[in-house]
Parts: structure tokens; sequence; C-alpha cells
């Protein structure tokens, strides 16, 4: 039961760092008049997999890997549904998010490998 109640907090943790992350990061590229989509797509998608995985109570990397894929499919979705004037005809913004979670998830990995590594 514990243990449930702790995934239950990592799930409200990744939903909030979503909505926190994308929130913030659209309001930087307004300001700074950059192309929204990428940099709101971007920065999710690590804060996502990031919190993820600091927020599993077991099976980090897998809980990761898990919010990366639960992700993905969220960001084709909303790629789909918000589309901006700028973003017509092109998918790079959703190829930038998907490369951002995959670079967090490898960072992850390579964290969580040299945590674990024989002689320490």
């Amino acid at each position: 039961m514990k243990q449930m109640l702790k995934l239950l907090l990592s799930i409200v943790i990744v939903v909030i760092t979503f909505i926190a992350s994308a929130t913030l990061a659209g309001i930087l590229a307004e300001y700074a008049g950059w192309w929204k989509k990428p940099v709101i797509g971007g920065v999710a998608a690590a804060c996502v997999v990031l919190s993820g995985y600091l927020s599993a109570p077991n099976y980090k990397l897998y809980c990761a890997a898990a919010w990366l894929v639960i992700g993905a499919v969220v960001a084709g979705v909303m790629s789909e549904v918000f589309m901006y004037g700028e973003d017509a005809n092109t998918q790079v913004p959703l190829y930038i998010t998907y490369a951002s979670g995959f670079a967090t998830l490898a960072i992850c990995w390579a964290w969580e490998r040299k945590q674990f590594a024989p002689g320490q």
C-alpha cells in the first residue's frame, strides 16, 4: 500500500511538473521572441522524464522510460491540437520534443549506471 501511495505521489509530481514547466517555458519563449512550440516541448519533455526518474519509488529508469513513452504520445496529440501559425507544414517542434526526452532519458541512464557501478 505504501508503494502505491508513493507511485501516486510520483504521478502527481510529474503532472504538476509538466504543467509548470510548459507554462514557464511558453512565457520565456514569448518574452524572448523564440519559436514557442519547440521550446515548450523540449523543456516539458526533459522535465517530465527527469521528474519521473527522480520521484519514482522503484525502478526509476523504467518509470522514466514509461513517462517518455506517455509524453511522446501526448506530444503527438498536442502537436495536432495546438497548432500555431509558425508551425505550419513542419514536424520540427515534435522532433525536438522527442530528442529532448530521449536525451534526458540517456542522462538518467548514465547517472544510474554511474551510481551503481561496480567497485564503488
